[in-house]
């Protein structure tokens, strides 16, 4: 791993902060993390006293500027701390990603003023993006825009310092253009609906963000026409660099059911009704348990593949659309094997693994909601991937 050196917003430069150090302020948060995440679970919102501790770690400023004081660590290493919280916890891990991938995707489109807004004198500002076409309006105003919507599945809003909408349409009167723009806001001028009811991943705070009629200065705000899209032969690489971030929560969230099911047996839970005292010395559940291990392994390997592909690679640069269809098909195949490896745990424990007290449970049913994601949607990966690798047009996806 790289060590990274954080500058200052003043530009001095701080103390260098390796990545190996990284992971390990995250390891260490651990035991807070998983003493919270019930609280977290039921408040529907990452639990305020994890969310100081993150950011006291320095883990909301991975890839804020070093300029502002961050570390813009590069994708293998952003990886690792992202799955090294979700092992802890799902959300937690599930909203660090979404941090860190929206401040790239920010970075990638805002002016120099904007992202001075967001960052200078907080490299620690949690940022998330959200969109959504049909239910958003942007009017031009005299110095800016004025924004109206509902965002709905806004991951770590009530945690968040500001929202990055990377696409509304413009309108005129009631009349939709062919322009659009994206914008930055502090989430101080929206506001939350708190829709987030869910069997998994309850505790990401994805709840809905509301803008009624605010206003966005130039200086935020990214216009463009609907042409400047491009076709599936020229697209950056940007959506699947963040999904891979969205990947390292559930490959984290795997290995960490990895880990509660070794403790488990570590202390000798017993099987009923069979002649082993103890669980572990079943050679069936021996080999169960390595089945296991190696799917979860195998998973993390798809992850490292992904991010030693695009390490220095700008989220702006055209990668051609089969690379992108085989880093997606490399994501797929991290989430099934993670999400294969976890039932074969659960069956390790058996029935007492869905007790609430279990943090198996927990585990599994975060994994199940984030890998069946939009950006990781398996059958769309699986059937873009043979188009490109046949080469028969067009891509079945608009954006990746």
């Amino acid at each position: 791993m790289t060590a990274v050196a954080g500058e200052r917003a003043d530009g001095t430069t701080g103390a260098a902060v390796d990545a190996v150090e990284l992971v390990q302020r995250a390891r260490e948060l651990a035991p807070l993390i998983r003493e919270n995440a019930v609280k977290t679970e039921q408040d529907r919102r990452l639990a305020e006293e994890v969310v100081a501790a993150m950011r006291d770690a320095g883990l909301f400023r991975l890839t804020t500027p070093t300029k502002f004081g961050g570390y813009d660590l590069p994708m293998s290493d952003l990886l690792s701390v992202i799955v090294e919280v979700g092992k802890a916890c799902g959300s937690a891990g599930w909203n660090l990603s979404i941090d860190t991938a929206s401040t790239r995707f920010a970075l990638n489109a805002l002016s120099d003023e904007a992202v001075s807004d967001m960052f200078d004198g907080n490299p620690d500002a949690y940022v998330i993006s959200t969109a959504h076409l049909g239910t958003s309006k942007a009017y031009r105003a005299d110095g800016g825009f004025r924004i109206t919507g509902t965002f709905p599945w806004s991951s770590g809003c009530e945690i968040a310092d500001w929202a990055y909408i990377p696409v509304v349409t413009i309108h005129d009167g009631d009349e939709p253009t062919t322009d659009l723009v994206g914008v930055t806001v502090p989430m101080s001028d929206l506001k939350i609906e708190r829709t987030w009811h869910v069997a998994g991943l309850a505790g990401s705070g994805t709840h809905t963000v509301v803008a009624d009629d605010v206003f966005v200065p130039d200086r935020r705000a990214v216009p463009f026409a609907l042409t400047d899209l491009v076709g599936e032969d020229e697209r950056d690489s940007m959506l699947v660099q963040g999904s891979v971030q969205s990947l390292a929560a559930v490959v984290g969230a795997a290995q960490g059911a990895l880990e509660a099911t070794a403790e488990t047996l570590a202390k000798g839970r017993p099987i009923t009704y069979v002649n082993y005292e103890k669980a572990a010395d079943a050679p069936s559940v021996q080999m169960w348990f390595g089945e296991a291990t190696h799917l979860i392994e195998t998973a993390t390997m798809h992850l490292k593949e992904i991010g030693k592909s695009l390490d220095g690679i700008p989220e702006t640069q055209p990668v051609p659309w089969v690379e992108r269809a085989r880093l997606r098909m490399h994501e797929r195949s991290a989430h099934e094997k993670a999400r294969a490896g976890v039932e074969k745990l659960l069956d390790v424990v058996g029935g007492s693994a869905f007790a609430l007290s279990h943090p198996l449970q927990r585990l599994w049913r975060d994994i199940a909601v984030m890998s069946r994601h939009t950006a990781l949607n398996a059958p769309i990966i699986v059937e873009d991937y043979s188009r490109a690798v046949l080469d028969i047009h067009p891509s079945v996806t608009l954006l990746y």
